[in-house]
C-alpha cells in the first residue's frame, strides 16, 4: 500500500466517522499525506452535502431553515462532533479568563462547562441561519457547499504550518513533530491554485471566490497570534476550534458577498 493511500485512509480514521478497520503506521510520511490530504477529504464532505442538498430542492419543498439544519447537522455527522468538540474546549478555556497555564489545563479537559455550551449553541446557530438565508436565495450556488469545508481545513493547514505546540504532549503535538513541512507546504500551495482554479471555473465567480481565500489568509494570520497569545500555540483543540470557527466565517462573508 502507497504512503499517499496510507495518508488518505488515515484521514478518514482520524477527521471521520467512516470506519477504517486497519492499522495504519503513524510515520512522517503517512501523517504527512495525511495532513496533505485534508482539504480534499473536506471537498469530499461537502461534494456528499451537495448532493443532498440537490435531493432536497429536488424531491421536497422543505423550507430553508430547515434545509440549513439538515446541511450543518449532515457536515457534524462527518466529523462525529470531534471539530466541534475543540470548538467547545476552547470557549472553556479562553472565557475562564485565568492565566496560560490554567487555560491550557482547562483545554485539556474532557467535561464541558458554562461557557463552552454557550460557545457550541452561538457557534452551531451562527451556522444553521446564514446558510439558511443562503439557500433561500434562488441564486445559491451548489458549489459553496464543497468549497466552505475545502478552504477552512486549508487555512487550518496554514496556521498549523506556521504556528508552534503550546506544549510538548497530546496528538497536535505528535502530529507537529510527525510532519515534513516543505512537503506539507508544497502540497498546501498546490492546492490552493488547483482549488481556487476549481472554484471559479466551476463557479464564474472569480471574486468572491479570491475573497473567500483572502478571508481564509487574514483569519489563519489573526488566529495564529490569537492563540499564541491566549494558549502559547496550537493544540488539538484549536485545530478542530478553526475549522469549525472558519466554517462559520465563510458562510458569513459569503452572505455578505452574494
Amino acid at each position: 500500500m502507497s504512503t499517499v493511500v496510507k495518508g488518505i485512509l488515515l484521514a478518514f480514521q482520524f477527521f471521520t466517522v467512516v470506519p477504517i478497520h486497519k492499522e495504519l503506521p503513524l510515520t512522517k510520511k503517512t501523517v504527512t499525506a495525511m495532513f496533505s490530504f485534508l482539504p480534499w477529504l473536506g471537498a469530499l464532505m461537502g461534494a456528499v452535502m451537495a448532493a443532498i442538498f440537490y435531493m432536497i430542492q429536488t424531491y421536497t419543498e422543505i423550507s430553508p431553515m430547515l434545509t440549513g439544519f439538515i446541511l450543518i447537522f449532515g457536515y457534524i455527522i462527518w466529523t462525529g462532533g470531534l471539530h466541534l468538540d475543540g470548538f467547545v474546549d476552547m470557549g472553556d478555556a479562553y472565557f475562564s479568563y485565568r492565566d496560560i497555564e490554567k487555560r491550557i489545563e482547562i483545554l485539556d479537559d474532557p467535561r464541558i462547562g458554562a461557557f463552552g455550551a454557550m460557545s457550541l449553541l452561538f457557534l452551531v446557530l451562527t451556522k444553521i441561519f446564514f446558510l439558511s438565508e443562503l439557500v433561500g436565495q434562488q441564486q445559491f450556488n451548489w458549489i459553496w457547499l464543497i468549497v466552505v469545508p475545502f478552504l477552512s481545513r486549508l487555512g487550518m493547514s496554514i496556521y498549523f504550518i506556521q504556528t508552534k505546540s503550546s506544549k510538548e504532549k497530546g496528538l497536535g503535538y505528535f502530529f507537529k513533530q510527525h510532519l515534513h513541512t516543505s512537503s506539507w507546504l508544497i502540497s498546501t500551495i498546490i492546492s490552493t491554485i488547483i482549488g481556487t482554479t476549481i472554484i471559479i471555473w466551476i463557479s464564474s465567480e472569480w471574486t468572491v471566490a479570491m475573497v473567500l481565500l483572502g478571508v481564509v489568509v487574514v483569519a489563519a494570520l489573526l488566529y495564529k497570534l490569537w492563540t499564541i497569545r491566549n494558549f502559547r500555540g496550537s493544540s488539538g483543540d484549536l485545530l478542530g476550534a478553526f475549522i469549525e470557527g472558519m466554517e462559520a466565517v465563510l458562510w458569513i462573508t459569503l452572505l455578505l458577498f452574494t
